[in-house]
């Protein structure tokens, strides 16, 4: 084993090449790198370098390959010739060998729940075994990944139905806050496994059932909420009002809305209700709409008529389209783009990549398909946010 000690440059430069070897463990050749002899400042630092390089040939884990000539006294480059050998002399397991020991350690835990979950456990383990980490979680975080597998597992099971976040946390790994900690990665991997990927956290915890706390709906406009002792909220009230998705079965709509406008940036949401005052039923959604945002706008729609215009107002950028989107496909009928066009975000906007990731959206019948076309391959795209656009009144 070799003498490492932090921050040395020969140090450095092997474990760059064994994370090389590692990342890419059937490359057909072996991982190699050129050595940096500009960050290598004094004779001393060099003959350091040097004296590593000679050991870990010797040892058999790299070859050195030297200058011709004049330059023979340089190392040209440097190649891996046995990752094990190499980590070995580096003082630490390999990859796959610390991969191969979190998988053991959370198989038990793993196999307790539905066969997928087992195989997310495959999954994770072979993005280990090239260094990386999986779902922000690396190999070495054995802990957090157990505790992780106990929650999938047991949402697997069913067990999250009729619980609230807490109480299921508490119950699956005896920690109120475990699932806290986890709650994205889960709203992920179980988004997928309900046939919902990229669905905002509270529809995701509403397809199996658990009952996470949900936040008020804000809102601007004709709708009231009855209750047994009279009016709870009117929906006209400045600057706006807020119901919570608990109310939901009391909501009415009072009048026909000028039209409906959700919007996707509480900022904007705020100068919308505050500035524009012409009737419309406005809506936050907060990004992803949560299941309480679609349900009330499921029956704000479903109670007027046809031709009351229904907008969305949205950041032009991967985000906002897909959250256009995702309106499109979980209401009654889909809105129409307020202030989301090629012609704004070109005027406002700011420089960005395109985002192939966005060609189905292109591909589809949207109402923002040529928006995500030019989003996703132009050569000029810009993103617009939409705190940069005075609010206007929604056409008709």
């Amino acid at each position: 084993m070799m003498d490492v000690r932090t921050g040395d440059a020969g140090v450095e430069f092997l474990e760059r090449l064994l994370e090389r070897s590692e990342r890419n463990p059937d490359r057909s050749r072996p991982a190699s790198a050129a050595p940096q002899y500009d960050k290598l400042s004094t004779a001393q630092q060099v003959g350091r370098f040097h004296d590593l390089m000679v050991a870990a040939e010797r040892f058999g884990a790299i070859e050195v390959q030297r200058g011709r000539r004049d330059r023979g006294h340089l190392i040209e480059r440097v190649r891996v010739r046995d990752p094990d050998l190499l980590a070995r002399h580096l003082g630490r397991s390999t990859a796959s060998a610390t991969a191969q020991r979190a998988r053991e350690e959370l198989l038990p835990v793993a196999a307790t729940g539905e066969s997928w979950v087992a195989s997310l456990l495959d999954e994770m383990t072979g993005r280990w075994a090239r260094g990386e980490a999986a779902y922000r979680l690396t190999a070495a975080q054995t802990e957090a990944a157990k505790e992780f597998f106990t929650l999938l597992a047991s949402i697997s099971r069913q067990e999250a139905r009729g619980l609230d976040a807490r109480t299921f946390s508490f119950r699956a790994t005896n920690d109120t806050k475990a699932f806290d900690r986890h709650a994205s990665r889960l709203a992920a991997i179980v988004g997928i496994q309900t046939g919902q990927p990229g669905a905002a956290a509270d529809v995701v915890w509403t397809s199996i059932g658990l009952e996470r706390y949900s936040h008020p709906v804000h809102l601007k406009g004709p709708i009231v909420v009855e209750g047994a002792s009279g009016r709870i909220v009117d929906g006209r009230t400045r600057p706006f009002a807020s119901v919570h998705p608990e109310m939901l079965s009391q909501l009415s709509v009072l009048e026909r809305p000028t039209a409906i406008l959700t919007i996707e940036n509480y900022a904007s949401f705020n100068r919308q209700v505050r500035e524009i005052e012409d009737g419309s039923l406005v809506v936050y959604t907060g990004g992803f709409p949560a299941a309480g945002v679609i349900e009330l706008l499921s029956k704000a729609l479903t109670s007027v008529s046809g031709d009351v215009p229904f907008l969305h107002w949205g950041d032009v950028d991967a985000g906002g389209v897909r959250i256009f989107k995702y309106l499109e496909e979980n209401l009654p009928r889909g809105p129409r783009p307020h202030l989301m066009t090629k012609e704004l975000a070109q005027k406002s906007g700011q420089p960005a990549d395109a985002d192939p990731g966005l060609a189905s959206i292109a591909r589809s019948d949207s109402a923002v398909r040529d928006l995500a076309e030019w989003l996703a391959f132009g050569s000029d795209v810009r993103h617009l946010e939409q705190e940069a656009l005075e609010p206007e009144r929604p056409s008709e």
